[in-house]
């Protein structure tokens, strides 16, 4: 049953990238480690898998990875991998043990979660971001620029 689900999710990340793709995007890329992949190209909206890791410009739809995952501008979808950065814009969710996005709407699930401004939730055992409108659970959460910068289970600003 976990099989035919995945690869239903598979299936339908590849449909719509295929649907939304813009001149010059990809559906799917596959890399062995951050800087080989093929086809070459530095977007894509489907599937970017990465073997050990991979590292692109622009994901919207789905991007894994064993080891690393990271875009250079803009995420837009789910991410996952043990450690996911995003530079400049992370708009969705980020699974990994460790999480770090400079600009953040949405949901990050891991041991250690970061973010320079965050919109949304972070959910781990340690959540700290610069600027936050949303919640952090967790045992330690910073939100530096906050009313409360530090609190233990739970900590928000609106």
């Amino acid at each position: 049953m976990k099989k035919i689900l995945g690869l239903a999710l598979v299936g339908l990340v590849l449909v719509c990238g295929m649907g939304s793709a813009q001149a010059g995007s990809l559906p799917v890329k596959l890399s062995i480690i951050p800087t080989v992949g093929l086809p070459l190209g530095e977007t894509v909206h489907g599937l970017d898998i990465g073997l050990i890791g991979t590292k692109i410009d622009e994901v919207k739809g789905l991007q894994g990875a064993w080891i690393f995952a990271g875009t250079k501008q803009k995420m837009v979808g789910l991410q996952g991998a043990f450690v996911s950065i995003n530079s400049n814009e992370m708009t969705g969710i980020q699974y990994s043990f460790y999480n770090k996005s400079a600009n953040l709407t949405g949901l990050q699930l891991g041991f250690i979660n970061s973010a320079e401004n965050m919109t949304g939730i972070q959910f781990g055992f340690v959540n700290i971001a610069n600027k936050a409108h949303g919640l952090q659970l967790g045992l330690v959460n910073i939100i530096k620029e906050g009313r409360l910068p530090f609190m233990v289970f739970i900590n928000g600003d609106f």
